[in-house]
Order: C-alpha cells, then sequence, then structure tokens
C-alpha cells in the first residue's frame, strides 16, 4: 500500500509484527492443507478413509490455531490497530452475511449452486477492504 501513500507496517509495534506474522503462518498452513485435502478428496485420489479423515481434522486443528493466533494478535494490538481491525472485521463480518442470506435466495431463482466455503471468500476480501479503510480512516498522518 506504499504506492497509495499508507503502509500498514507503521501501525505495526514489533511485537504485532511478531504475532501478525504468527498469524499468517497458521493461515498458510490451514490454507495448504485445506486446498490440499479439498483436491485430495474431492477428485477421489485418495479414499475417505483415515488419511481423508487425517486431514479434514488437521485443517480442522489449524483452522483453530489461526483463530487462536489472531485473537492473540487482537488481545496484545494498541487501540488504534485494534480499531483498524474491527473495521475489517464489522465490513467482512457483514458481507458474508449479506451474501449468505441473499445468494441462497438466487440459488432457488437458478443461479449457480456455490460451495459453502464460498462465502469465506467473501468475508476474507471485505475483511481486507475494511482494513483498508480503517487505515485511511484512522492512520496517523493520512490525509482524510
Amino acid at each position: 500500500m506504499a504506492g497509495l501513500g499508507l503502509s500498514y507496517s507503521d501501525a505495526f509495534t514489533p511485537r504485532d509484527s511478531r504475532n501478525i506474522s504468527i498469524f499468517s503462518v497458521w493461515v498458510m498452513a490451514t490454507g495448504v492443507v485445506f486446498i490440499t485435502a479439498t483436491i485430495l478428496i474431492g477428485e477421489s485420489i485418495i479414499d475417505k478413509g483415515p488419511l481423508a479423515w487425517a486431514l479434514a481434522i488437521t485443517a480442522t486443528i489449524l483452522a483453530l490455531g489461526s483463530v487462536r493466533a489472531y485473537m492473540v494478535f487482537l488481545r496484545n494490538a494498541d487501540e488504534l490497530l485494534r480499531r483498524i481491525q474491527l473495521e475489517g472485521l464489522a465490513l467482512g463480518f457483514g458481507a458474508g452475511a449479506v451474501f449468505m442470506l441473499s445468494y441462497r435466495l438466487f440459488e432457488r431463482l437458478g443461479a449457480l449452486k456455490l460451495d459453502i466455503s464460498d462465502a469465506w471468500i467473501v468475508m476474507v476480501i471485505f475483511w481486507a477492504l475494511g482494513q483498508y479503510i480503517g487505515m485511511r480512516r484512522y492512520a496517523p498522518g493520512v490525509e482524510r
């Protein structure tokens, strides 16, 4: 975001940087295992036996670890960073809720049937957008 006159890392203390890095590792590990499991199970590359269950359980445990790491990040963040994150969470949750409720109706009207995890993509995109908006609104030194 440096090209936009913003640097999200300017809002981070060294502790925040460490905590967001830990969160990022958890999220990346979750993504790798989730995508791997989705492909292997969905394409019937592996049977729906113990290995498939182990992958699904591993993805779930990693996702829970991601949530915990994010909570640690938020608990240790200062008021400004929490406010920016809250802006992102509010927009992400709201957009995800609207998408899930409304798209279900569109499916019943004949729209393409989506996977349940597609709503997560909407939430993440709007979470990131909300953080950007929060940085623009609350970051020190940013013209409003």
